[in-house]
C-alpha cells in the first residue's frame, strides 16, 4: 500500500468522523471519562493537559471519576479525561512521553528506561511476568470508577499500516448509576498488532467489570478483571545490518523479509483478578448554613407553645426559625472499619511449534522435543484495618490507621519428573498510618510495616510523603518530599524458577532500599529529584555464547538470577516545562540519571519535546498541528529474554549500545464537539541508523496512524 493511499483512507476516515460528529451533536457532548485500562485520567499538569473547554449547556453536570487507594479504598478525585492535547500519544506502547523501551509493535513487553524507585516494590505482587504488559495491563490503584446522572458510552478506536503490517487498538466502556450513591459499568481493550517484522506479532484482550456505592456511612469499590495476551517471538534479527548498513547486501530487504532467530514460538499471560474495598463508618450528622457555619451544635431549639412540645426547628441568634431547607445535612465519619480484599489467579505460557534448542546455550531441562512449560501463580490478599478519622473535630489534625494484611500465595513449577511441584506461602503484615490530607497547605502521610511470619520475617517497609502548597503571583507554588526505606525478600520467581530454558532456585538476601526525592513546582515549571541507595539489588542476567560462525545469526542465550554485592547509588532529576507564545506552543520533560552500577543501567540523558500550533478552524474545530522527538543518549539498555518474557541486564561479553537516534513524529490533533480524532506519522526521520530500543529488535519504520474517540450520553 503506498503513502498516497494511506493518506487518502486516513482522510477519508476523519471526514467521516466529522460527519458522524456532526449528525449526533445532540447526543455527543465534550467531557468524556478516563480510559482505566493501564492509564489514569490525567490530573492538570505543567503542560496543561487537563485544561479542557466543556459546554455547560450540553453537558449533564455529575460526572465524577476517581481512583482508591488499593490498600484502604480511599477516594482520590481525578479529572475527567476530556483532553484533546496529546491524544495522539495515548496508543504509543513508549507512553505518553516516550519513556519505555519495546520491543516494536504494539502491546508488545516493555521496560521503563526512567528509574523512579517504585517499579521494584517487591511487596507488592509476585507475578512479575505482567510487568512487561504494562501498557495493557492496569493496577489496582489506577482504576477509574465512575458516578455519572445519564449513561455513558466511550467508544476508542486506533489504526496504523496496512494488512500486513498494521495493528488495530479498540476499547470501549459503558457506565450508569442504578441510583445516585451506586454505580456500574463494563470495559473492553483488544489490540491486535499484525507486527512489521516476520514474527512479531501480538494480540490482547481484556474485560472488566466494576460497581461502586458510596453512602454516607457505608462506602464499597469492587471489580473484576480478566486479560489474556499472546506475544510471538522472534528472537530478534539475524544481523543489525540490516538495519545499519543495508548498502552491504546486494538486495534492499523489506522489514517483512528480513530474517529472524525464531518462528513459532510465544509467550502467553492471563490474568483474573477480583478487587474488593469497602468500609463502614461511625460518626454523626450536622447541619450547617449556606456559609459553612455549623449549626445544629450550637443552636437551641424552640418551644410549639400549642402542643407545649420540643421542635426540632432550629433558631438563631436573634430568635428567627431558620427552615430546614436552608440547612445542609453533613455526615462526619469519627472511626470506619476497612477490609480490602485482592485475589488473582495468573498463568504464563511459553511454548515453540518446532525444536528450538539451538537458540539457547544449556541442555533442556525438560523432557521433549518442543517448549511447553508454565506456571501458575494463585494469591488472596486481605486487609483489614481500623482508622481514626482526620477532622470529625476541629482541632483533630491527624488521621491514623492500624491494620493487619494476610497474604495467602500459591505457585507451581514444572519438574524433571513430568508433574508439577507446587509451594505455598503464608504472610502476616502488621502496620500503622499517620495522615494529614484535608489541609489545604500542608500535608502528609507516614505509614511503616512489617511482616511478622514465615521465612520472610523481618522484612519492613517505612514510607512518607508531604506537600506544601500555597498562593504566589497568582499561582500555586508546590513543594514535595518523599522517601522510603525498605528491606524486603525477592519476590518469589527471582529466587525459584523452572522451564525448559531457565531454571533456579537461589537462597537470596534481602534487598535494602533507601530513597529521598523531592519537587518543586510553579507555574509552568516543575523540577524533580531523586537520590536512592540500594544494597543487594537482585537483577535478572543475560548469558550468550557465540555460536558455530560467530555471527548474531548463530549467537545462543541464556537467563539467570543474579544479586549485587555493591552498594548502587542512583541520581535523578527531571526538568518540565512549557512555554507560549500565541498559538506556538513548546514542552520539554529532560530526566539526567546516574547509576553508579552497570547492573542497573540507564541513560544519563533522556528528552522529550514537542513543538505544536493551537487553533480553532471555523469557530468549532480545535486543532493542534505539530511534532515532538524522543531521544536519549547510549547506554547498554536491557535486552529481552524469549525464555522468560522479561527484560535482563545484557551479557558482559556481548554488549549492545542502544540509543543516540532520535524519533520524530508529526501529528494533527483534532477535537469537535465530544469527539477526538488525530492523524500522525510516526518516525518519519526513519533514516539507515540504529532506531533500536532493545538490542536486536528493531522498531517500527514510519508509519501512518489514525485514532478516534467518541463519547455518547444518552
Amino acid at each position: 500500500m503506498t503513502l498516497f493511499t494511506r493518506v487518502s483512507n486516513s482522510l477519508l476516515s476523519i471526514a467521516v468522523a466529522m460527519l458522524f460528529a456532526i449528525q449526533g451533536q445532540a447526543q455527543l457532548t465534550a467531557r468524556d471519562f478516563g480510559n482505566n485500562r493501564g492509564k489514569q485520567s490525567q490530573n492538570r499538569d505543567i503542560f496543561g493537559h487537563a485544561h479542557d473547554s466543556i459546554d455547560e449547556k450540553t453537558v449533564p453536570k455529575g460526572l465524577y471519576v476517581w481512583n482508591v487507594d488499593e490498600r484502604f479504598g480511599t477516594i482520590v478525585p481525578i479529572e475527567p479525561d476530556t483532553v484533546q492535547h496529546l491524544f495522539q500519544n495515548s496508543n504509543q506502547t513508549a507512553g505518553m512521553y516516550g519513556n519505555y523501551n519495546f520491543l516494536g509493535g504494539i502491546g508488545s513487553p516493555r521496560i521503563n528506561r526512567i528509574y523512579d524507585g517504585r517499579q521494584d516494590f517487591m511487596m507488592g505482587s509476585q507475578f512479575i511476568f505482567t510487568k512487561p504488559y504494562s501498557f495493557f495491563l492496569f493496577p489496582n490503584s489506577k482504576f477509574v470508577f465512575t458516578n455519572t446522572k445519564s449513561p455513558i458510552a466511550d467508544l476508542y478506536y486506533y489504526s496504523s499500516g496496512d494488512k500486513t503490517d498494521g495493528d488495530d487498538h479498540f476499547k470501549a466502556r459503558f457506565a450508569t448509576n442504578i441510583n445516585k450513591q451506586a454505580g456500574i459499568g463494563f470495559d473492553i481493550d483488544y489490540i491486535y498488532a499484525r507486527g512489521f517484522y516476520r514474527n512479531q506479532s501480538h494480540s490482547s484482550f481484556g474485560a472488566t467489570l466494576y460497581g461502586s456505592y458510596r453512602g454516607d456511612q457505608y462506602q464499597m469499590h469492587s471489580f473484576y478483571t480478566t486479560g489474556y495476551t499472546k506475544n510471538l517471538e522472534n528472537g530478534g534479527i539475524e544481523d543489525e545490518n540490516y538495519i545499519n548498513n543495508p548498502e552491504n547486501f546486494p538486495t534492499t530487504y523489506r522489514p517483512a523479509d528480513m530474517p529472524m532467530r525464531l518462528e513459532g514460538v510465544r509467550n502467553n499471560v492471563s490474568i483474573d483478578k477480583f478487587f474488593l474495598t469497602h468500609r463502614y463508618s461511625m460518626g454523626f450528622y450536622e447541619k450547617s448554613d449556606s456559609t459553612g457555619r455549623i449549626v445544629s451544635r450550637s443552636l437551641k431549639a424552640t418551644s410549639d407553645t400549642t402542643t407545649n412540645r420540643k421542635s426540632t426547628k432550629l433558631v438563631d441568634q436573634k430568635g428567627n426559625i431558620i427552615p430546614d431547607s436552608l440547612l445542609i445535612t453533613k455526615f462526619v465519619p469519627v472511626a470506619s472499619i476497612i477490609h480490602t480484599a485482592n485475589i488473582e489467579s495468573n498463568y504464563r505460557t511459553f511454548s515453540s511449534q518446532k525444536n528450538i534448542d539451538n537458540y539457547f546455550i544449556s541442555s533442556p531441562y525438560l523432557s521433549g522435543k518442543i517448549a511447553n512449560d508454565s506456571t501458575h501463580y494463585i494469591s488472596v490478599q486481605n486487609t483489614v484495618a481500623l482508622e481514626m478519622r482526620e477532622g470529625f473535630r476541629k482541632w483533630v489534625k491527624t488521621g491514623m490507621r492500624l491494620f493487619a494484611k494476610h497474604e495467602l500465595a500459591r505457585f507451581t513449577l514444572p519438574n524433571t519428573k513430568g508433574t508439577v511441584d507446587a509451594t505455598t506461602t503464608n504472610y502476616f503484615t502488621l502496620g500503622a498510618q499517620l495522615l494529614r490530607a484535608q489541609s489545604k497547605r500542608f500535608r502528609y502521610n507516614v505509614l511503616g510495616e512489617i511482616r511478622t511470619t514465615g521465612a520472610d520475617w523481618g522484612e519492613f517497609n517505612v514510607e512518607g510523603q508531604t506537600g506544601l502548597h500555597f498562593k504566589l503571583w497568582g499561582d500555586t507554588l508546590a513543594l514535595q518530599t518523599g522517601g522510603f526505606i525498605r528491606n524486603e525478600s525477592p519476590s518469589f520467581y527471582y529466587q525459584s524458577y523452572h522451564s525448559r530454558y531457565a531454571w533456579w532456585d537461589e537462597n537470596l538476601n534481602k534487598i535494602f532500599r533507601a530513597r529521598v526525592e523531592g519537587s518543586f513546582s510553579f507555574h509552568k515549571a516543575k523540577l524533580k529529584i531523586g537520590i536512592e541507595s540500594i544494597q543487594n539489588h537482585v537483577f535478572l542476567q543475560e548469558k550468550q555464547a557465540d555460536g558455530e560462525k560467530g555471527t548474531l545469526a548463530t549467537r545462543k542465550y541464556g537467563i539467570e538470577v543474579a544479586q549485587s554485592s555493591q552498594n548502587i547509588q542512583v541520581l535523578s532529576a527531571t526538568l518540565s516545562h512549557a512555554l507560549r507564545w500565541g498559538i506556538l506552543n513548546w514542552e520539554n520533560e529532560w530526566t539526567f540519571q546516574q547509576s553508579s552500577e552497570s547492573t542497573l543501567p540507564l541513560p544519563k540523558l533522556n528528552i522529550w519535546s514537542n513543538v505544536f500550533l493551537r487553533f480553532r478552524i471555523a469557530k468549532v474545530l480545535d486543532t493542534e498541528l505539530g511534532a515532538d522527538v524522543r531521544y536519549f543518549t547510549e547506554y547498554y539498555a536491557p535486552a529481552y529474554s524469549p525464555a522468560i518474557g522479561l527484560f535482563a541486564v545484557q551479557s558482559p561479553s556481548h554488549r549492545t549500545l542502544i540509543g543516540n537516534y532520535p524519533w520524530i513524529n508529526a501529528y494533527l490533533n483534532f477535537k469537535l464537539k465530544g469527539v477526538r480524532f488525530y492523524l500522525a506519522y510516526n518516525h518519519l526521520n526513519q533514516s539507515e541508523g540504529r532506531y533500536f530500543l532493545v538490542p536486536h529488535y528493531p522498531t517500527n519504520q514510519r508509519m501512518l496512524q489514525f485514532g478516534i474517540c467518541w463519547t455518547f450520553f444518552n
